[in-house]
């Protein structure tokens, strides 16, 4: 299925249509707005990344260049038509390379704010393994839960002004759609800390999430198809036409040879009735 959707670029005063399709990547949105002069006379540092802003929980987060732009619209409220998509320059582009993805995945923890329920804010010790998040109330981690697993969440920064205890605040987030989660407080997760943790955080979380995509979606790195070429050009083609002073050539088929004539030029079978009349 082929939707046209717009892609912002910088803000939210310039936008390209663009047809995204089962296999349209968001490398594929950024060489096309490229092409198209798009991303030509902004200041800015860092490279360009296609983000998804999803409007309805109030954050956003880069979307890697091999990454399927219909994936992620599935994740979006259908009742809820206010997510996009937006170019934007960011110091995250080179990390989150394809050339960057690490050998094994990174591993990170510290104390952070979590809400518990909204509003609700409880200090818990965060800790990043196994591609996983875990949970719990001391450093020492015996009492530490399962949060979260890297396969279908990601981080996100929280954009929304958000009533946290520190300056920062983050989101994981599921790359699922809402209806997939019987509880949906399972759907989202969100922390606060100072803004020099939050960007560690933020790093290393995105960072893992690629080493799994990586290594559990190996079909999202593999080339496209060097026949999809021909596919496309045969569906091109039309109908030959002949001229009309031309016909069809068919192949030369060999016609049996003639029956010889018999040798005492008979006209009838031997034997019959007529030939005892000659």
């Amino acid at each position: 299925m082929v939707s046209h959707q717009r892609v912002f670029v910088g803000n939210l005063q310039q936008f390209n249509m663009v047809e995204i399709g089962p296999t349209t990547t968001a490398g594929d949105v950024l060489s096309l707005m490229d092409a198209q002069g798009a991303l030509n006379g902004w200041a800015g540092s860092g490279g360009w990344m296609v983000f998804e802003v999803a409007q309805d929980f109030g954050m956003e987060r880069p979307i890697r260049s091999y990454e399927l732009l219909a994936d992620v619209q599935a994740s979006w409220l259908k009742e809820k038509t206010v997510n996009y998509f937006v170019l934007k320059l960011t110091p995250l582009a080179t990390p989150l390379s394809r050339s960057a993805i690490p050998s094994s995945a990174p591993t990170h923890s510290g104390y952070v704010e979590w809400e518990a329920k909204r509003g609700k804010w409880s200090k818990r010790w965060l800790r990043l393994r196994e591609h996983n998040l875990w949970l719990a109330k001391r450093d020492n981690g015996k009492d530490e839960v399962l949060l979260c697993s890297l396969s279908n969440f990601d981080a996100y920064v929280v954009t929304r002004n958000h009533k946290s205890p520190k300056p920062f605040a983050f989101a994981i987030k599921s790359t699922d759609n809402m209806s997939f989660f019987e509880n949906t407080d399972d759907y989202l997760h969100t922390f606060s800390c100072s803004e020099k943790d939050g960007s560690v955080w933020l790093e290393k979380i995105l960072i893992a999430r690629s080493y799994v995509l990586y290594q559990e979606r190996h079909v999202l790195f593999s080339p496209k198809s060097s026949n999809e070429n021909a596919t496309a050009a045969l569906s091109r083609s039309g109908t030959k036409k002949y001229a009309s002073n031309s016909r069809p050539i068919h192949p030369h088929v060999p016609l049996p040879p003639l029956l010889a004539p018999k040798s005492n030029n008979a006209v009838f079978e031997p034997g019959s009735l007529l030939a005892k009349q000659l």
